[in-house]
């Protein structure tokens, strides 16, 4: 390809058009392979490492180690690596793009409504991604010699379920082959622990067998609602793995086929001898059960991914679809169509680029001066901006050069002239009435070579603020690409990971973040969060004991420690925790909580003096006033506790406790009409648990 025909985004012989999606590691690309005749494939998905990690030796080799392993193994159920590819010093996949979501997406959606995925469509995924994982554990090499690949991470977050209903295992990048190596390095625990098999705890040789343990580790569940090994730190949980004792599922659910009990149980073995010997016979055991266990079709399964992420709503959906409108060969144009040689794109004021589009952004430059001499180097350009985009660029540049000849040094003074400086689009940022106005003020500052690392903490904070997470995410992507050593960048990039659900991308903020900043509170906070969000209560009570270790008087962490241990109904603890903090701190919501936990206790009279010097301190806390109700009808004063519940049903209309509470206690006292109008209230303000609640308000009756 000659210089002049070089486009803004290559990475090798691959264009890409936008960026579709963003990891803890790596981005992905919409991308198509270009010959040298013009040519083009198929569009295809190219993964690169982010920049600031091309030089860390251990993930590159398990980058490099995900291709070679996979590319190992031909299967309509794993996905298809095309090639390994070094772009200057760094390494590039490009593999079949796929389209739908993560399994773990699926179940956390379905959750979020309130659901368990059907078992039908559970099996059909677990039964597709073993077929694609037995292909693996099979596989051989040119000269027929066994590979023996394990993958060591088989868990929902690896395998990806298409909207066609096609289901893939994906993320090879810490399993091990015989005759490849591995991903990491030896003597660690490899995979996500909830999910380890007891001997890749105890450090032993894993084969095939370690990936059908994680198989049952799904499989229970799906038929519990709840993980068959659980603690309250990632020490307990191991332990139990390796003492190798699940309770029956029958145990949680009585309804759960015998059969199928048996087949979870098989592949759940302690020891590895007493498992299915294959992945092979885990899935005809699973397809011999029938009837409640029926293995629902491909089809069915893309008609639910549909319910759950519709097309014309889903963000990753949408995202995709940009990036193929992006794409020059979707849309009849030539290759070459667009090109701006750097010569031209140096003199395009950034001012009147078009703004980022998050979801559809095409690539960053990758990295600094080193690459520079690269002939295939991706050079910097403004995000979202498609192939027409471009061309009309061009246009506007060869026009800029026809006036810069014509009126000299005036016009070129206007085509280098500055954008709008960071503070002026901070200052209008701050001052916006609106979200929406907010974020668009705020356009382009990470692209700004000018902005410092003070105005891209408080851009992206401003994002997260106005809930634009997605665009948060970006900026604090940019933000950490140019000041690698600032916490403050990968914190962001956490909290704004996890309101978008990414934990993955998430977690690896967070472990620069302690990296960098060993005793700073926030890191373990933000991971506390993060578990939380993700439903791992021991997990996030783990991270922040270990924060109240560090720091017992801290106040973003005493009394959320101990609000946490209450929930967790470790009560002493709690009673401990919070009682130091609010001798030292009249903070009502401790105090609220403190009066709950003597309440249940049986410490009533503490409780009431605890719940009334909260109410004192905060009468509009809500909480203080449920939890007052529950004191006064216990000591028998039942207008008190009915005054109590009407308050914090007042304050907090969205909550719907304190309404079942007072028809609870009109249930107690036999007050049919006030019962009736209770439930009746209940209906109407929460229709969708109205049932449930209603029930419990009976059960006082």
């Amino acid at each position: 390809m000659e210089p002049s025909e070089q486009s803004l985004y290559w990475v090798g012989r691959y264009r890409l058009s936008a960026r579709i999606a963003t990891g803890g590691m790596a981005e992905v690309y919409l991308g198509r392979r270009i010959e040298e005749d013009g040519r083009h494939g198929p569009a295809v998905a190219v993964k690169r490492l982010m920049p600031h990690l091309a030089s860390d030796r251990r993930i590159v080799q398990m980058f490099l180690n995900e291709a070679r392993i996979t590319a190992q193994v031909r299967h309509p159920h794993v996905v298809t690596i095309l090639e390994l590819g070094m772009e200057g010093t760094e390494p590039f996949i490009a593999m079949e793009l796929l389209e739908g979501r993560s399994f773990a997406e699926v179940r956390q959606e379905a959750a979020e409504r309130g659901q368990r995925v059907p078992l039908g469509l559970t099996l059909r995924v677990l039964v597709d991604a073993c077929r694609g994982l037995d292909a693996a554990h099979r596989a051989v090499d040119e000269s027929g010699r066994p590979l023996r690949i394990v993958h060591r991470d088989f868990t929902p977050d690896n395998i990806h379920v298409g909207t066609n209903g096609a289901v893939k295992v994906i993320d090879f990048g810490i399993a091990k082959a015989d005759a490849l190596g591995s991903g990491t390095e030896p003597g660690t625990l490899k995979g996500k622990f909830f999910y380890m098999s007891p001997e890749m705890i105890a450090g032993r040789p894993v084969d095939h067998r370690a990936d059908i343990f994680a198989a049952g580790v799904m499989l229970y569940e799906q038929l519990c609602g709840r993980r068959p090994f659980t603690g309250m730190n990632a020490e307990e949980v191991l332990t139990r793995i390796a003492e190798g004792r699940p309770r029956p599922p029958t145990a949680f659910d009585p309804s759960v086929p015998p059969a199928l009990e048996m087949v979870c149980l098989t592949a759940l073995a302690r020891d590895p001898a007493a498992r299915f010997d294959s992945l092979q016979s885990f899935i005809e055991a699973l397809e011999s059960i029938g009837g409640q266990a029926e293995v629902a079709t491909p089809a069915q399964v893309a008609a639910y991914v549909d319910v759950l992420f519709p097309p014309g709503t889903d963000p990753k959906r949408l995202a995709l679809r940009r990036a193929r409108l992006a794409d020059p060969s979707h849309s009849g144009t030539p290759p070459n169509q667009g090109v701006v040689p750097p010569s031209y794109a140096a003199t395009v004021p950034a001012a009147v680029l078009p703004p980022p589009d998050v979801a559809a952004a095409p690539p960053p430059e990758p990295s600094a001066s080193p690459r520079a001499a690269s002939p295939s180097r991706i050079e910097d350009a403004p995000a979202g901006e498609s192939s027409r985009g471009r061309g009309r660029r061009v246009a506007g540049v060869l026009g800029g050069l026809l006036l810069v000849g014509a009126l000299g040094g005036g016009a070129t003074w206007y085509l280098r002239r500055p954008g709008t400086p960071p503070t002026e689009k901070l200052a209008r940022a701050e001052a916006a009435t609106t979200p929406e106005t907010r974020v668009a003020a705020l356009n382009g500052l990470g692209t700004d070579a000018r902005a410092t690392a003070a105005e891209l903490a408080r851009a992206s904070a401003l994002l997260l603020a106005s809930g634009a997470h997605a665009k948060a995410l970006e900026l604090a992507d940019a933000y950490a690409a140019r000041f690698p050593q600032d916490v403050e960048a990968h914190l962001l990039a956490a909290r704004a990971a996890t309101e978008l659900r990414m934990g993955k991308r998430a977690e690896h903020a967070l472990d620069v973040a302690a990296s960098l900043a060993p005793k700073d509170l926030r890191v373990p906070l933000a991971l506390t969060e993060l578990r939380e969000r993700q439903g791992d209560v021991p997990g996030a009570l783990a991270t922040l004991a270990k924060a109240y270790a560090q720091a017992p008087n801290h106040s973003d962490v005493a009394p959320r420690y101990g609000r946490m241990l209450s929930r967790a109904s470790r009560l002493d603890e709690a009673a401990t925790v919070l009682s130091n903090w609010t001798r030292e701190h009249e903070d009502p919501e401790a105090l609220a909580e403190l009066g709950f936990v003597r309440f249940r206790q049986e410490r009533v009279d503490d409780a009431a003096a605890l719940l009334k010097r909260a109410v004192r301190k905060a009468p509009q806390l809500a909480e203080a006033h449920y939890y007052l109700g529950a004191v006064l009808f216990r000591q028998g004063d039942a207008s008190g506790a009915e005054r109590a519940y009407r308050e914090a049903d007042r304050l907090a209309p969205q909550d719907p406790r304190a309404l079942a509470a007072r028809c609870q206690l009109h249930a107690h006292a036999g007050d049919a009409a006030a019962v009736a109008e209770a439930k009746r209230a209940l209906t109407e303000r929460f229709p969708a648990r109205a049932e449930a609640l209603s029930a419990e308000c009976k059960a006082g009756n």
